[in-house]
């Protein structure tokens, strides 16, 4: 039996599996990610949750995905995205340490999820499979062969970052995507980067905006409401998003040239979703059919307990027990 941990920038979700991936038990704890939150605040609730499990059965291993760039081969955590105190450390030897000496892998939560997909969901058997996950930001990973491309520097499929619709006589004027206090802001200055365009915040802040709403009462949920309704401004808005999404997998797959493109995040689960966004790549496939013409989306098969699955899907690669 494996434990198996999913932190996020709200809950540390946890889960008792097997080794094919079926889940016997799960539950959560509210991550510390406040100002004064500490290490050790977060080591507590790991070895807590190891200490009730290792009580029910042997522990083969504890495999974790987190935010943020992760040296998958050496377990090292060299930013951990919102959960600020995780900054160039060894996370993985710290938890095995503190776990009996228990085997430990750790991956990047969004690059966790494509290995699920890739191993048991919408791309199992796929040579090359490209995850976009919409939902603050723009994620994902490139899986080729069955493994994670992490890149150089454990940046592969940031796609947030992808720097779309530069205007060149603001080049020196857009403020640096760090000094944003948060992604509203980026948002405010036209941050010239796909999130600006694709992420599902970015379509709840302009959609906001257009109802005269604060941000957090918009949600993807009630902009469809709103354009089934017939209204004119979240229907153009959402043909806006099609659009961006839609030219962006054009360009993934003339880069990459995977044998499909999965969208995941919760706005991927509205049916209009991917026939939006299918229906502008018919209309820009014209533009090259013998290139395009080939192209592949549909959207993720898991949705709340990928990345518990991919992590385990790492851990399994990691040690040797994947074919």
């Amino acid at each position: 039996m494996f434990l198996v941990f999913d932190v996020g920038g709200t809950f540390i979700k946890y889960a008792w599996m097997t080794g094919e991936g079926e889940i016997i038990e799960k539950g959560k704890h509210k991550t510390p990610v406040g100002p004064e939150s500490t290490l050790d605040e977060f080591m507590s609730i790991i070895v807590s949750v190891y200490q009730t499990f290792k009580a029910k059965g042997e522990v083969e291993g504890i495999a974790m995905d987190l935010p943020g760039q992760i040296d998958v081969e050496k377990g090292h955590v060299i930013i951990g995205g919102a959960i600020y105190y995780m900054r160039d450390l060894p996370l993985a030897s710290i938890i095995s340490d503190a776990c009996d000496g228990v085997a430990v892998s750790i991956e990047n939560d969004a690059k966790a999820a494509a290995l699920a997909e890739v191993w048991m969901g919408s791309a199992k058997g796929a040579k090359c499979a490209v995850i976009v996950a919409l939902g603050t930001g723009v994620g994902g990973g490139v899986v080729i062969d069955g493994k994670v491309h992490h890149g150089k520097d454990m940046l592969a499929g940031e796609f947030s970052f992808v720097l779309t619709h530069v205007d060149r006589d603001r080049i020196d004027d857009y403020i640096p995507i760090g000094d944003h206090k948060s992604v509203l802001t980026a948002f405010e200055d036209k941050a010239p980067i796909a999130s600006t365009y694709m992420a599902t915040s970015s379509l709840c802040f302009r959609a906001a905006k257009l109802k005269g709403l604060a941000y957090e009462d918009v949600n993807g949920e009630l902009i469809y409401k709103w354009a089934k309704d017939g209204d004119k401004e979240m229907q153009d808005l959402l043909e806006d998003f099609y659009y961006e999404i839609a030219k962006f997998a054009i360009n993934v797959y003339t880069i990459l040239n995977p044998d499909i493109i999965l969208f995941g995040g919760g706005i991927s689960a509205e049916p209009a979703f991917l026939a939006g966004v299918d229906r502008y790549i018919k209309r820009l496939v014209r533009i090259s059919s013998q290139i395009y013409g080939d192209i592949r989306i549909d959207t993720c098969k898991f949705r709340n307990d990928s990345n518990l699955l991919g992590a385990l899907c790492n851990f399994k690669q990691q040690h040797g027990m994947l074919d």
